[in-house]
């Protein structure tokens, strides 16, 4: 799925290429994936409408158009974004085509049929799933160490990995980089909450906006098809049994409320005794 780095990336080529454009049709091959939650058919709703605006929203991508409407698409796990141009095909399963007065269209892909494609007036969101339920957004001035430490404080019982990426905490952070922002940080991702000290938090905060930021930079610099996700820069992600490039261990993979986690036993060491303890420069371990 694309995460906030891929977000902020995707918000600024759709404001240089899809804002302002006309949509002239509408093409549904996968009904599956839209919600109108404005009482008019998408295809007869769309046409004609222009994009003004497009921002993120948590993991959301909300367009407003013009005539009081609003598009609202989250492409959960296995949705994309293309912009297809005049000598380009459609990248993958194509399951809803906004074609534009240049000739271009915007395709939403999802071969799993996953995500979803809103439909509603503008300010009318309270039937998005989780629009309305977002936590802290980890970009605003909101977001301070102090407020974090508050944060961490009400969620006491949760693994410090599911409290990075539930979305009603912080908006938002996914799989991803919710992996990579903890070996930054040093921190298994089993550990509790409670057990991480004022220490650990402070450098936690710390991880997230540069490793957000990092993540931010390195999109921008490979400058790929909005529709490509940029995960060659990752450190510990899907390196499952290969080397830790900062000690060297054998990078781990373990399920934590199930999800896949990525991390190093060495510098992300276990803070209490687990089913499995890692341990050894080589990632050995024992039972």
């Amino acid at each position: 799925m694309p995460e906030l780095p891929d977000l902020f990336y995707i918000e600024t080529y759709l404001r240089n290429h899809v804002v302002g454009r006309r949509i002239t049709s509408v093409t549904v091959k996968q009904s599956i994936v839209i919600r109108a939650i404005a009482a008019v058919p998408l295809g007869s709703a769309l046409r004609d409408k222009t994009f003004r605006q497009v921002r993120i929203h948590g993991p959301f991508l909300h367009f407003t158009l013009t005539d009081n409407l609003d598009l609202v698409i989250n492409l959960m796990l296995s949705g994309r974004l293309q912009h297809q141009r005049l000598q380009d095909k459609p990248a993958g399963y194509l399951c809803l085509a906004l074609s534009l007065d240049d000739g271009c269209h915007l395709n939403y892909l999802d071969d799993q049929k996953m995500g979803k494609v809103y439909l509603t007036t503008t300010g009318n969101y309270a039937q998005i799933p989780r629009f309305l339920q977002q936590g802290i957004d980890i970009r605003s001035p909101e977001f301070t160490v102090q407020k974090f430490h508050t944060i961490l404080k009400d969620h006491r019982r949760k693994q410090v990995y599911v409290a990075l990426i539930d979305q009603t905490i912080l908006s938002s952070i996914g799989h991803a980089y919710a992996d990579e922002i903890l070996f930054d940080a040093g921190i298994h991702p089993k550990t509790w909450t409670r057990d991480l000290s004022d220490e650990n938090v402070n450098r936690l905060f710390g991880s997230i906006t540069r490793v957000i930021e990092w993540g931010k930079r390195t999109v921008e610099k490979a400058r790929q098809p909005i529709h490509v996700k940029v995960r060659d820069h990752m450190k510990v992600r899907l390196r499952h049994g290969k080397a830790c490039q900062r000690c060297g261990t054998t990078i781990r993979r373990e399920g934590v409320r199930g999800w896949d986690v990525y991390f190093c036993p060495t510098c992300q060491p276990a803070s209490r005794r687990l089913f499995i303890e890692w341990s050894g420069s080589k990632g050995e371990h024992a039972h």
